[in-house]
């Protein structure tokens, strides 16, 4: 299944990981689960990392809001910015 497009930009991300790695990663995307690259597993890896983090309290949730078309982190002391 493909992933949803986007609704803000992606940004670019390199990381460095082992053979061994890179290897389940590969053997994740033969299951047809979780992308069709390695790099693909790794976002949604990282990705539901971060959303299990968020719903056990593990990280503090953060405020974006849209300001002139672009994506800005609402500090927690103000109000949310609308455009």
């Amino acid at each position: 299944m493909a992933r949803p497009s986007n609704t803000f930009d992606s940004l670019s991300l390199t990381i460095a990981v082992t053979p061994q790695i890179k290897q389940y990663l590969e053997d994740m995307t033969l299951k047809g689960t979780f992308g069709s690259s390695p790099a693909e597993a790794a976002r949604m890896l990282l990705s539901n990392g971060i959303d299990a983090m968020l719903n056990s309290g593990a990280l503090e949730r953060r405020k974006w809001a849209l300001k002139d078309g672009e994506l800005v982190l609402v500090a927690p002391d103000q109000p949310a910015l609308t455009s």
